[in-house]
């Protein structure tokens, strides 16, 4: 592929907080923008390819005098301080990454200083269809960008190395010698990762659910590791639902806090209730809560209802030592308490358990996007049965 004469900048690091962010830039201008920008620690009269350089990067952009209605669309408001620390690495004659801090800030301060000077701003999905022909290849780089957990991104790097590629030709050689079954078995293997696979950047769903003044909120507030949510003895405190993403065990986890289910003439309680039940209706895994002194009631036994295979019981409270309530169903159940942190671990490892009850292994083939996975089914069209 020809490689265009026009200078180009790209973020090739993705969006989720880290310590660095890394920009390549490419093109006659790179040099000359350098050396108008960047300042090396140690004056040379060039840097080496492959060489790695610290220096200091100033910056005089006019994105932040710009209203933000003014912003061209793939520019956004940023403003780096003076004197931003920038490591450059040269990797061609007319190629260079910047390697800033992490923040959204620096490296959007970059990109629009790039900007206001007449260098063109690529997304990383228009770099790398330029540098990279297998689409899975392709893919799974784009999906590493999204990755928010190292778990999850080591499944990434096994597809992009080849795990997916591999499992695809397997399939592909069954059905070019009409082995028809062999092709569904291998087809079943696959997508029998389909949920790990659809939850490598989209978190997992759990949701906090059960009578009002239950614990929803302090059990939030213990699992996330900060007071997200505000926690009273009334009944009623949280109205709607609370979201808020971290990662369990590896995995990526959006927590819901929702209503304490009850009947209430206020109108507000009423919606948040509303939104909870449709919640638990949607949720990969409901956290039914029970606080021992009141037992298992009908609003318990509506939830469990909603979602019975991917429930689990969760007794509240366990510091004030209560006796465990009588007529509980067979379902997998924990005691824990919010205010001591008793049963927490082991209750993170459950909910784990729930959502990846199968862990896959080294170099196995996950399906991670819904084109890969219809891109499987499509094989399969025509096929006598």
């Amino acid at each position: 592929m020809t490689e265009s004469k026009e200078s180009t900048a790209c973020k090739i690091t993705g969006d989720t907080p880290s310590a660095i962010a890394v920009i390549e830039l490419k093109g006659p201008q790179a040099a000359e923008w350098l050396d108008r920008h960047w300042t090396p620690a140690h004056r040379s009269d060039t840097i080496r390819i492959d060489a790695i350089r610290y220096g200091i990067l100033r910056l005089q952009t006019q994105a932040h005098e710009l209203p933000k209605n003014k912003l061209p669309a793939n520019k956004l408001p940023g403003n780096a301080p003076v004197g931003e620390s920038v490591v450059v690495c040269r990797t061609a004659e007319d190629r260079y990454e910047l390697h800033c801090h992490g923040g959204h800030a620096a490296s959007q301060a970059i990109l629009n200083c790039l900007l206001d000077e007449g260098i063109q701003i690529q997304s990383a999905i228009e770099l790398f269809a330029q540098t990279q022909s297998d689409p899975i290849d392709t893919e799974a780089t784009l999906e590493l960008l999204k990755a928010k957990t190292l778990r999850t991104a080591r499944i990434l790097m096994d597809q992009k190395r080849g795990a997916l590629r591999d499992a695809f030709n397997q399939i592909d050689r069954a059905l070019e010698r009409a082995d028809l079954p062999e092709a569904q078995r291998l087809a079943k293997e696959l997508k029998f990762w389909n949920s790990v696979g659809k939850h490598l950047t989209a978190p997992f769903d759990v949701l906090l659910c059960g009578p009002p003044n239950v614990g929803k909120s302090s059990l939030l507030n213990r699992i996330l590791g900060y007071r997200r949510a505000i926690v009273h003895d009334q009944a009623g405190t949280t109205r709607d639902l609370l979201v808020e993403e971290t990662s369990i065990e590896g995995w990526p986890v959006r927590i819901q806090d929702s209503a304490g289910i009850r009947t209430s003439g206020d109108l507000t309680e009423q919606l948040g209730v509303q939104r909870a039940i449709q919640a638990s209706s949607s949720a990969d895994l409901q956290l039914i809560l029970v606080d021992p002194a009141e037992g298992w009631t009908l609003a318990h036994q509506g939830l469990l209802d909603c979602k019975p295979q991917k429930s689990m019981l969760v007794l509240t409270k366990a510091d004030l030592q209560l006796p465990s309530p009588n007529s509980l169903p067979a379902c997998p159940s924990l005691s824990v308490s919010a205010q001591t942190g008793e049963g927490i671990d082991e209750l993170l490892e459950d909910i784990a358990r729930g959502l990846v009850p199968v862990e896959p292994s080294e170099n196995q083939a996950v399906l991670f996007t819904e084109r890969l996975r219809l891109a499987l089914d499509r094989r399969f069209q025509g096929q006598a049965r």
